[in-house]
């Protein structure tokens, strides 16, 4: 190691500042990917998630409770969530 000379030495020092680059590179990726599993990256993709399963719930939870019943739960679940989006919505506005 003491007869490195100063070319050898540089081209070494070039190398550790690739990997260290590549490295960096691969960890970014790699927290990349594990946020993309975590969260997905759009609303679409939770839709996409949320469909099949609500739907499922309220295919059995009609026979369980009964159609009217299911439909005015549905009714009075609707206007809540309206209500919290207007108050979400008058809640953040400028004034």
């Amino acid at each position: 190691m003491a007869a490195m000379t100063q070319a050898d030495r540089a081209e070494r020092k070039a190398l550790l500042a690739v990997r260290a680059e590549l490295d960096r590179q691969r960890v970014a990726l790699a927290m990349h990917e594990i946020k993309a599993i975590v969260a997905p990256s759009s609303v679409g993709d939770r839709v996409d998630s949320a469909r099949p399963i609500a739907a499922t719930v309220i295919s059995l939870m009609g026979p369980l409770v009964g159609r009217r019943r299911l439909a005015l739960w549905l009714r009075v679940a609707s206007f809540a969530l309206v209500a919290i989006r207007l108050a979400r919505n008058w809640r953040d506005r400028p004034r």
